[in-house]
């Protein structure tokens, strides 16, 4: 079938749109009718050669949610008609993290840059006859999607499918992060560096875990509004103030317990370890370009201070877990999902979202690739 999708082809250039052929599922597949895609950060880093991808053209694209059309040979629990969200890292269910129960470690993981299926052939080809990658082998940036059945979770079929999607990656990604990573307690301080839709998620996680204070920096004033709105008890324009002295100036001089590095570590990282009280944590959840080697923290501060320094993926839980939580969580009122979104966007505007997302306007942005 042709399928609408948009392509990378080069770095610094914006995403085509063009119709793919897409074949049927094979084995252990499914043939998903894309519904809604979230506009992250991570794919305009690949777009910009900063996450670096192993081939072009690729689909990108990861969190989506959408409709089963059909399913290939052996696929199990899923059915036409079912409703899914799409994990951007499968879990195959049989290696030793999986088995754990953290399928945000699956040894598939790495793999989500090269652009096969999971079985290492292809559904794609480019109007040339070229095969096409997909990004954390989902390409979502599309009408259809052909996945495997490893990177699908099952969600209820009243769920709106535009905020089902932001449970693919934004929600987990920060609400996890505080709970799961960090492990914030009731009364605990916390400092989140930068607002998108990371930070403001995790904004959400700390006040769900029992935060007492949550402080949210960012440069862009009405992130702070945003942020005050999903839970921040003190905002700092991180443009304007010195980050490690108002973080001090509200807590005693002693620092939070737990900070989030959710933009640009490299020019991050040290204020927000130096506003960290000692023995905290510094939980990092942005990415950084593939050629940035180091983080400046001196040795000796990370020593003396007995802080901790740790990445978070995914939220540090498994989305099999993660995911239905998450829209439990939702109906009940204890997490916004619908606010999270700014605008939502048709597939020929992609790149428009990505312009307002860069420039600040937007918390997130949707793409319907029907509208």
């Amino acid at each position: 079938m042709r399928v609408r999708s948009a392509v990378f082809h080069r770095p610094g250039d914006p995403l085509s749109i063009e119709e793919i052929e897409l074949d049927p599922p094979q084995a252990g597949e499914l043939l998903v009718r894309v519904e809604a895609v979230g506009l992250c950060r991570t794919d305009w880093h690949v777009m910009q050669g900063e996450r670096r991808v192993a081939m072009s053209p690729m689909v990108l694209g990861h969190e989506g949610a959408g409709v089963v059309e059909a399913i290939g040979p052996g696929v199990a629990g899923v059915a036409p008609g079912d409703h899914v969200v799409l994990a951007f890292i499968p879990g195959c269910g049989t290696c030793r993290w999986c088995r754990a129960g953290r399928e945000h470690l699956c040894v598939l993981g790495p793999r989500i840059t090269l652009g096969p299926q999971v079985d290492g052939t292809f559904r794609r080809r480019d109007a040339t006859g070229r095969d096409v990658g997909a990004f954390c082998m989902i390409g979502a940036f599309a009408q259809y999607t052909v996945v495997h059945q490893a990177s699908v979770v099952p969600i209820d079929r009243d769920l709106p499918l535009d905020l089902a999607s932001l449970v693919a990656c934004g929600v987990p990604a920060g609400v996890g992060a505080a709970r799961h990573r960090a492990k914030v307690r009731p009364g605990d301080s916390v400092l989140v560096v930068g607002v998108g839709g990371d930070g403001m998620n995790v904004v959400q996680g700390a006040r769900l875990a029992g935060a007492a204070t949550i402080v949210a920096a960012d440069v862009v004033a009405h992130k702070l509004d945003w942020a005050r709105a999903f839970g921040a008890t003190h905002t700092i324009d991180a443009g304007r103030e010195d980050l490690v002295a108002a973080v001090h100036a509200l807590t005693d001089g002693v620092g939070v317990d737990h900070a989030f590095v959710c933009i640009d570590p490299p020019r991050t990282l040290l204020p927000a370890f130096r506003a960290t009280a000692k023995a905290g944590n510094v939980v990092v959840t942005a990415l950084t370009p593939a050629d940035e080697l180091s983080l400046p923290v001196p040795p000796l501060e990370l020593v003396t201070s007995q802080k901790a320094i740790m990445g978070s993926v995914y939220g540090f839980a498994s989305p099999r877990v993660q995911i239905p939580e998450l829209v439990a969580l939702y109906r009940q009122g204890a997490i916004r999902l619908s606010e999270l979104v700014t605008r939502r966007y048709p597939l020929d505007a992609i790149n428009d979202g990505y312009a307002d997302l860069i420039a600040g306007r937007n918390l997130r942005g949707v793409v319907l690739p029907f509208a």
